[in-house]
């Protein structure tokens, strides 16, 4: 019987640090958005009875609609119908659980991250996560994530009909990457922009439809947005209470549900020069 020898990768890691105080920043609270700021609020609970300060910050300009009840986690009440869709998850879930989650009703872009970041720089401690559905937002977070060169990270949820995938970097740039190879450690990861150039890329209908609309036309799962939130809490619980980063990506599909996370090695760091690993121009 032929065997063939098996080889067996070196894996990297990001060690974070200890940290007693962790921005959280949810851009888009609609599909997948609203199923993550429920997670999002788990942890913060959560977090505070290890000593750590979680501060979540909503943005979203949406208003509830009456399609969105179901799909998205919103009620078809009098006192949501209406509302902005940050403000109403920061209300509900402050007083549920005795947070202070703040909400921003007004589109993400790159002045408003910055008064969102006014405060002393904290090490390892600002996530931005993206739930949002459009191309212009991307390339907004992305534009931000780039000119911090590394002091922001960036975790961006995406989702087809029923398939989608997480990626969670900071770093824009090849450079910025320092590897200590004798311990396996990364001083960062590549930005979702750099894993998955195509995030930036214009859409290919002039105005798609938004994930309510797929929904109501059967065009899209009802569990595909809970899905992509799952996986996405995990990578913010892994940044902000284990504060040791092993993978970088996940994508999954629910025909048949089937998920693979990707460690960053060696032979994928080499892909990803091959991919042209350099700084983005922003359009």
């Amino acid at each position: 019987m032929l065997t063939l020898p098996l080889t067996i990768e070196k894996q990297y890691q990001v060690l974070l640090g200890e940290a007693d105080r962790v921005r959280l920043m949810l851009v888009g609270v609609g599909g997948t958005g609203s199923w993550l700021a429920l997670s999002l609020g788990r942890l913060a609970y959560h977090a505070r009875s290890k000593g750590i300060d979680v501060q979540l910050t909503f943005v979203d300009h949406d208003i509830v609609e009456l399609k969105n009840c179901g799909r998205q986690l919103f009620t078809p009440s009098q006192s949501e119908i209406g509302a902005n869709k940050a403000v109403a998850l920061a209300q509900r879930l402050n007083l549920a659980l005795g947070l202070a989650i703040t909400a921003w009703p007004r589109p993400f872009t790159t002045r408003l991250a910055a008064e969102w970041h006014v405060e002393p720089y904290r090490p390892n401690a600002n996530l931005i996560i993206g739930a949002v559905d459009n191309t212009a937002a991307r390339r907004e977070i992305a534009g931000y994530v780039q000119a911090g060169r590394g002091r922001c990270w960036w975790l961006d949820c995406g989702n087809a009909a029923v398939n989608g995938q997480v990626l969670l970097g900071n770093l824009s740039e090849r450079q910025q990457l320092k590897i200590d190879q004798g311990v396996g450690l990364l001083s960062g990861l590549p930005a979702p922009q750099v894993q998955e150039p195509g995030l930036l890329e214009p859409e290919i209908e002039a105005q798609p439809l938004s994930c309510a609309d797929l929904a109501l036309r059967e065009e899209q799962s009802l569990m595909i947005n809970a899905q992509v939130a799952a996986v996405a809490a995990q990578y913010v619980y892994d940044f902000t209470i284990k504060r040791c980063l092993r993978h970088f990506a996940t994508y999954f599909t629910l025909e048949p549900p089937t998920a693979v996370s990707h460690p960053l090695t060696s032979s994928r760091l080499e892909k990803l020069e091959a991919m042209g690993w350099t700084p983005r121009a922003r359009p």
